[in-house]
Parts: C-alpha cells; sequence; structure tokens
C-alpha cells in the first residue's frame, strides 16, 4: 500500500488545525511532567515514575482539547478495567498515543526498525493492555476507520531533560500490532501533503484504503508463509 496515500488520508479526515493544537498539547503536557518530577522527586530515580507521569499527562491534557466540529475526544477505559486512554477521532480517523522512551529518534529500517517495533508493543501492551487481546477493537484497518498511533519520544531517563519530545512519529499498524507498520514517519513530514490537498485531488475513500491494507497485510502474510 502507497504510504503517500495513507498520509494523504489522515491529512484528509484530520483538519491541519486540529493536528497542531494536539502536538501542541502533547509538547505541553511533557513540559508539565517535567516540572512536576523535577518538583517531586529528588532521591528517587525518574526512570521508575517519569514514563508513567509522561504518558498519563499527555493523555489528560488530549483529554482536555475543547470541543470542535469534526473532532472528538473520549475518555476511554482500558479492558481490563484500571487505565484511561485519550481517543481521537476524525471522520473515518481514530488516533490514540503512547509516550516511547528512547534516546534519539531511529531508523526505521531492519534491525534497528524491529528492534523499535519490538519496543513500542511492549510499551503499548503495558498501557493499552485491550488493544492486544482477541476481543480488540482492531488498531491499523478497523471496518469502519483507520486507527493511527501518535507516538512521542521521549529522552532516556538518565539524561536531565524531558521537557519536550525528541521527535514525534505518526505510524499506522497492522491489523495485528505485532506484525508491523503500513506507515511510520516523523509527524512533521505530514505537512506536505496538508498542503497538496487543495491541488485538486481526489478524496480517497476509506472502504478502498481499507480493502487496500487487508491486501497488503494478506500478501505479507503470504509471503512469509512461503519462505518458512
Amino acid at each position: 500500500m502507497n504510504q503517500e496515500e495513507i498520509s494523504r488520508f489522515i491529512c484528509q479526515e484530520l483538519p491541519r488545525h486540529h493536528l497542531q493544537r494536539v502536538l501542541e498539547s502533547v509538547e505541553a503536557a511533557f513540559n508539565k511532567s517535567d516540572r512536576h518530577l523535577k518538583a517531586t522527586y529528588q532521591k528517587v530515580p525518574l526512570a521508575g515514575p517519569g514514563p508513567q507521569s509522561h504518558h498519563y499527562m499527555v493523555q489528560e491534557a488530549l483529554l482536555g482539547l475543547p470541543e470542535d466540529e469534526g473532532i472528538d475526544v473520549i475518555n476511554q477505559a482500558t479492558r481490563p478495567a484500571g487505565g484511561h486512554y485519550a481517543l481521537i477521532r476524525a471522520g473515518s480517523l481514530q488516533i490514540t498515543t503512547s509516550v516511547i522512551t528512547i534516546g534519539r529518534v531511529p531508523p526505521v529500517r531492519d534491525a534497528g526498525f524491529r528492534r523499535l517495533l519490538a519496543l513500542i508493543n511492549k510499551r503499548l501492551e503495558r498501557q493499552h493492555p485491550d488493544l492486544f487481546s482477541p476481543s480488540a477493537s482492531l488498531l491499523g484497518p478497523s471496518q469502519d476507520s483507520l486507527h493511527a498511533l501518535l507516538l512521542p519520544y521521549v529522552a532516556k531517563w538518565t539524561e536531565s531533560d524531558h521537557s519536550s519530545p525528541v521527535g514525534i512519529a505518526v505510524a499506522v499498524p497492522y491489523s495485528d500490532p505485532k506484525a508491523g507498520f503500513h506507515l511510520f514517519m516523523d509527524v512533521s513530514q505530514l505537512w506536505q501533503y496538508y498542503d497538496e490537498l487543495g491541488d485538486g485531488l481526489e478524496d480517497i475513500a476509506y472502504p478502498a484504503l481499507r480493502d487496500g491494507l487487508r491486501r497488503a497485510e494478506s500478501e505479507d502474510q503470504s509471503e512469509e508463509g512461503g519462505s518458512e
């Protein structure tokens, strides 16, 4: 599946000013969490409370976004119960966020990419265990909407500054999130697609996009099965 088509669809469903507001909220949440951690913990290493603080501060910030036409932010409970996260809905697009601890924005290729995938899935499974259960609503191309991830990176907790993300990625995982990604790139790369929206390009119908993504997943599975 063409990653350009997926990127265009995201921009088509989520207006530019909404994405900008989401990114500003993430930045503000990082800063607020960093100040809270430094004021609260002088003896305890931040590797303990830090990831949880940043994650939940981001969720709180997104849940506090003002209501606006074309976008809803839902306080979604995890299954089994015990956690909450912000689910952003815009047209046929859903977005959830997960803060990833990493030293730098890594290459999205080969062994480095596989290590990153394992890291993201480990973090996601702790934060949203329901996404990995058999009864979960699908990530990636579900029946009615595309479920994407917004992944802000935070510096390793041995570093001194965690007041802003090292980077922010946008990703569209496979229906089985442990299998890989249809799209994984820095969120800043979306701006070029917003600029192209007014160039007379036809809207992308979600059912056609969904079917193409599912075909790509089936082809990947067939190739993997043939190579075993």
